[in-house]
């Protein structure tokens, strides 16, 4: 029900190829998209994207959603929030563009080869043998000829031809093996990285600067404008944390199966039971977590029981659109409203602090010296407590190849890169500048990997050639997109 747009938001509609039709938006009937009228979407020098394609591509995308919801449909609020109808014109643009260059590069498709294409689609085929009238039925019922469905399933198979020149072998052996090297060649380390602004909250402020900052007329506006940009921070609407058993179904049976569930669940077996008894397909694997949500992100019976709850408690079967459920809050937080007057010490302060700069140039020495001393000591301990108080990026012994040339997140320039590789066990290299800390402890020096296996090589040699198609994809589809002339209908989107 939950299984948010955060673990799965990536969604296919922007990768490189995708189907012109689906078949399971052709035949659903789906239509509570229609746009009306005889207008295009967009032209991409002169080649429609016709509303049919759009409603198509919105509708495959609104269902994927759902699915992923449980059966809950998105709102208009969240589809406008995650861009969803603008994602799916780019990346109807991008197949217009592709079609497109596969047209002006020759390649043609064959009439055996579009029937082919159509003979072996499993929604043509009744005992697994293709029906001509089934065929036809369903192109009948959703307003295709058949000229114009296998116009469209031969700009499906154009753009699978683009795609197999881009997926041929394009990686040589040498190469592979170089790339292997240097990533199999590595050094251990530990690095932290400081900003000297993140350091501020650690500057002393006496509580007389601070009634002498709110007191001057000049800093009303400093302290109205850092609360308007921390509002989220105090003002929350109050949130619970959840967890769900979902029975689908509003008949009897449901309802007792609900029942019997809630007779021997607690707060102990809840999860176990919810992977178990729920038929909600996002809760299977995760104990019918929902995480924390706030008014407005569920159904009105859900959220009305969930926000009169206490925490640890679990209720009665409830009943909703989508079947009976059992809510186990685990948490709760109080809605948080807090006016500038209420916070304005806080921001006074943090002002102040971002304003001492000598107190932060020494700050910002005397912790340098004292974090490389403690690389030196090797006690990480004392500098993973950094990540919490100051937002320190720490890695602690953390290998880095040749390949890569990256300490986690953080990229090496070529010149750091290099000491690094140079450097003997137990160095200290300071990286730092008058901004930043930066340290790096050489744990154990370069090391050269052996000569790798040859599923090794093939693995890599496959990956290989996958980073550099999609290099060379998306150059093609700048290169195209830059020389294209590209209309877009913003009053349909």
């Amino acid at each position: 029900m939950k299984s948010a747009f955060t673990s799965k938001i990536s969604y296919f509609i922007l990768t490189f190829i995708m189907l012109i039709i689906t078949a399971s938006f052709l035949f659903s009937g789906y239509d509570k998209f229609s746009l009306g009228g005889g207008k295009n979407v967009a032209t991409v020098d002169g080649t429609p994207v016709t509303i049919r394609e759009y409603q198509a591509a919105l509708g495959r995308q609104l269902d994927f959603y759902s699915q992923m919801l449980g059966g809950k449909s998105l709102t208009q609020k969240q589809i406008e929030e995650m861009g969803i109808k603008q994602s799916i014109v780019n990346g109807l643009i991008q197949q217009k563009l592709i079609t497109n260059a596969a047209n002006s590069m020759g390649l043609v498709v064959s009439l055996d080869e579009i029937k082919n294409e159509i003979k072996n689609l499993q929604y043509f085929k009744r005992n697994e043998q293709f029906d001509v009238s089934l065929y036809r039925n369903a192109l009948q019922q959703n307003g295709y000829s058949p000229s114009q469905f296998e116009d469209l399933i031969a700009n499906d198979l154009k753009q699978k031809k683009v795609d197999e020149l881009f997926t041929a072998t394009l990686i040589s052996d040498n190469y592979v093996n170089d790339v292997l090297n240097f990533k199999n060649s590595s050094v251990n380390v530990s690095a932290i990285k400081i900003s000297r602004q993140a350091l501020a909250p650690l500057i002393s402020v006496s509580e007389q600067e601070i009634k002498d900052f709110i007191a001057k007329p000049e800093n009303k506006k400093t302290l109205e404008s850092a609360y308007a940009e921390n509002k989220a921070k105090y003002n929350k609407p109050e949130e619970v944390k959840a967890r769900h058993i979902l029975i689908k179904g509003d008949d009897q049976k449901a309802l007792e199966k609900i029942k019997a569930i809630k007779a021997k669940v607690n707060t102990k077996n809840f999860s176990t039971i919810a992977n178990k008894e729920t038929e909600d397909a996002s809760g299977k694997s995760n104990g019918g977590d929902l995480g924390w949500f706030g008014a407005g992100r569920m159904v009105p019976e859900f959220e009305k029981t969930a926000f009169a709850m206490k925490q640890g408690q679990i209720s009665e079967p409830v009943k909703t659109e989508f079947g009976y459920h059992i809510i186990y809050v685990e948490d709760k937080k109080a809605a948080i409203s807090q006016k500038l007057e209420d916070v304005q010490s806080e921001l006074a302060r943090l002002s102040i602090q971002k304003t001492k700069a000598q107190d932060l140039d020494q700050l910002l020495k005397s912790e340098q010296d004292r974090i490389s001393n403690l690389l030196k000591e090797n006690k990480l301990s004392d500098l993973e407590s950094l990540q919490k108080t100051v937002g320190a990026q720490f890695f602690k012994n953390t290998d880095v190849n040749q390949f890569d040339q990256t300490i986690g997140q953080l990229l090496l320039s070529p010149k750091e890169a290099e000491d690094i590789f140079k450097g003997k066990m137990n160095d200290t290299l300071n990286f730092g500048n008058a901004g930043t800390i930066f340290l790096v402890k050489i744990n154990s020096p370069l090391t050269v990997a052996d000569k790798k296996a040859a599923d090794q090589l093939n693995t890599e040699k496959s990956a290989q050639n996958q980073a550099f198609s999609r290099k060379v994809r998306e150059e093609l589809l700048k290169n195209l997109n830059n020389k294209a002339k590209i209309v877009t209908n913003p009053a349909i989107i």
